[in-house]
This record gives C-alpha cells, structure tokens and sequence, in this order.
C-alpha cells in the first residue's frame, strides 16, 4: 500500500512525463497495427489470402480512443496548473510547491 501511495506522489509530481511516455507508447502501437493493416492490404492483393481488414481498423479506432483519453488527462492537469498558477501567485512569479506553501504556513 505504502509503495503506491509513493508511486501516486511521484506521479503527480511528473505528469507530464507520463504523459508524453504514454502517448509514445499509443504512437507505437498505433504504428504496429497500421503496418499490419498494410501488410494485410498487400497481401490479400498480392497472395489472395483472407486477411481481416476490419481488424485492423477496430485497432486503429481503439489506439485513438486511448490517444484522446490521454490528451483529456494531460488537458485537465494542464488546466489545473495554469488555474494555480495565475490565481494563486503573484503575476511574473514562479507559484511556490506545496512544501514551500506548508513551510511558509508553519513560519507564520
């Protein structure tokens, strides 16, 4: 239990990277099934086999749906950060973590 909680910690703390690791990871699956569909293509021209091209676009549509998941998360942290940054901090500033916020609470 203690190394998710740890895990949650760290994530939070680099979103972003996650992020863009997770959407590397879809491009390249993305990439594995669109090579198949085209093999397929050629293949079913070329040889006359009864390769399945509707497979290929249920990955395709699946791949893009777990793209757009990404990009809606990646969005509303995106969301979130540009809110505390504008609201809770003052204009030229870099807003403070939130172990400087608790510090700063236990100094006063």
């Amino acid at each position: 239990m203690k190394k998710i909680i740890q895990f949650g910690h760290w994530a939070e703390k680099n979103w972003l990277a996650l992020v863009i690791m997770l959407s590397v990871i879809m491009m390249i699956f993305l990439c594995l099934i669109l090579c198949s569909w085209l093999y397929g293509y050629w293949s079913n021209a070329l040889n006359g086999t009864k390769f399945e091209l509707m497979s290929c676009w249920s990955g395709v549509s699946a791949v893009a749906g777990g793209l757009a998941g990404i990009v809606g998360l990646a969005k509303a942290a995106w969301t979130k950060y540009g809110m505390d940054s504008r609201f809770n901090s003052a204009p030229g500033t870099m807003p403070l973590s939130k172990e400087a916020k608790n510090d700063a609470r236990n100094r006063t």
